[in-house]
């Protein structure tokens, strides 16, 4: 059945490509339900990414026993890893899973901030350029990647992980924020996220913050009910509140794990992972390792090959996906069911047929290696018009000029004034942003319609 697990709740198999919050206190089970997720998104054959700087998610390739093997995935790391980590590593990790399909963690755990936040921004450029396959990314201690406030050097890693949340699904990736309060995760990424999952929650500074989720969305439920029943939720149950993706809102029992939980409080610092025989993901650790020639404690050898000016997988070159629009909903909350039924089972299916291409590309690629064929791989390049380039001129570089190269970045996409101005750093609420767009849309350089913009198509 195409169908994800999560115990008492199923959800359809397009929740690959959507975006999650998942929030609740130390040991309420976030990153438990998290692990249940990607357990589950391994069955249905949809990879997953883990950006772990807690160190606990290497316990996915054990069986729940903490001795047997688990799931086939590759440990980038310091502490419990396949293959030692550098702050340098996120473009080339990028380009190599998006090429070989592989799931994997990145345990950041033992590394500074800084080179923490320097690798998922530059693993979240590049994947987001690259991807060309259902795929989903679970990002733990996300307040630190993008905090309610934003200053300094923290700008490039807070607009790439935004950008995963707001532009991801036009490329097939589904993002799972998981965090111990609501109140630190930035309003404006909060807001975007299609679903949330609650679980123990005693802070009562997070009340807003999830009022803010609950009004954006137009989410009905009784929100005080909720909110009082969380300080007393036992471990590893809560609430799932997704009211346009879902039209769900009802409390929710996480079933077991089948990998091992590592919980360092009771197993303590010193607890070993037992060696596995890793035949099925051995060659692709073998081949990273020769590219990157690797030595002891992470010291890359040579310059990573990938530069700023390197052009691969440009931005605009996307598949289109099933989009409804939500003047299509009917009023009843039987129709509305129904509606969110259909898109899901719709999605659903072009999700599988997504792996299943897949599937028959990689036959087709292990063909190729037997008889030793190559493929001549083309790179793909935008083609910015000359009228475009004009506008762009008599613009300048204010915040008219940065909308407009955005939407004609993502030429063919459609995006709501909240996204676009999430996308730019702009506030959608601001006087400014809609008298950029007023002037753009003036201008027939963008256009409006049911609530989305997009670049205009004569340009």
């Amino acid at each position: 059945m195409n169908e994800i697990n999560l115990g008492s709740f199923k959800m359809p198999i397009n929740s690959a490509t959507k975006t999650f919050a998942i929030l609740a206190k130390r040991g309420a089970g976030k990153t438990y339900t998290g692990a249940v997720m990607a357990e589950e998104f391994y069955k249905k054959g949809i990879p997953f990414i883990v950006f772990d700087p807690i160190d606990v998610w290497w316990g996915l390739k054990l069986n729940k026993d903490g001795k047997s093997k688990g799931l086939p995935i590759v440990i980038f790391g310091l502490e419990h890893s396949d293959i030692k980590l550098d702050r340098d590593m996120g473009r080339k990790i990028a380009q190599a899973i998006v090429k070989h399909n592989i799931s994997c963690v990145i345990s950041t755990f033992g590394m500074p901030k800084v080179a923490q936040r320097h690798l998922i921004a530059e693993f979240a450029e590049e994947i987001l350029n690259l991807n060309n396959t259902p795929r989903h990314i679970f990002i733990e201690e996300a307040h630190e990647f993008v905090p309610q406030r934003v200053f300094g050097a923290l700008g490039k890693t807070f607009n790439a992980v935004s950008n995963l949340v707001v532009m991801g699904r036009n490329r097939g990736l589904g993002v799972t924020l998981i965090n111990q309060r609501a109140s630190t995760v930035n309003k404006d990424v909060l807001t975007q996220l299609d679903t949330l999952l609650t679980f123990r929650n005693v802070a009562p500074q997070d009340r807003k913050a999830l009022k803010d989720w609950v009004e954006y969305h137009s989410a009905e439920g009784d929100f005080e009910k909720f909110m009082k029943s969380l300080p007393f939720l036992p471990t590893g149950e809560g609430w799932i509140w997704s009211p346009e993706f879902l039209g769900v809102f009802e409390k929710i029992k996480i079933r077991e794990r089948e990998t091992f939980h590592p919980d360092r409080e009771k197993l303590g610092e010193k607890f070993e992972m037992p060696q596995l025989e890793q035949t099925d993901i051995q060659e692709f650790i073998t081949e990273f390792k020769e590219e990157i020639k690797i030595k002891d404690k992470s010291e890359i050898i040579d310059k990573c090959p990938i530069c700023g000016k390197e052009t691969v997988g440009i931005s605009g070159f996307c598949r289109k996906h099933f989009t409804k629009s939500n003047n299509e909903i009917k009023d009843t909350l039987e129709q509305q069911k129904e509606l969110i039924t259909i898109k899901n089972e719709f999605e659903s299916k072009l999700l599988q047929k997504d792996l299943e291409i897949r599937k028959r590309d990689d036959i087709l690629y292990q063909i190729r290696r037997l008889i030793g064929v190559s493929e001549n791989n083309q790179t793909v390049q935008n083609i910015t018009s000359s009228n475009l380039q004009i506008w762009m001129e008599k613009l300048g570089n204010g915040g008219a000029s940065r909308i407009l190269k955005f939407l004609a970045e993502k030429s063919g996409l459609k995006f709501t004034r909240s996204q676009v101005a999430l996308a730019v750093g702009m506030s959608a609420k601001g006087g400014s942003f809609n008298t950029y767009i007023s002037t753009l849309k003036r201008n027939s350089l963008i256009k409006e319609e049911g609530g989305f913009v997009s670049i205009s198509p004569d340009l």
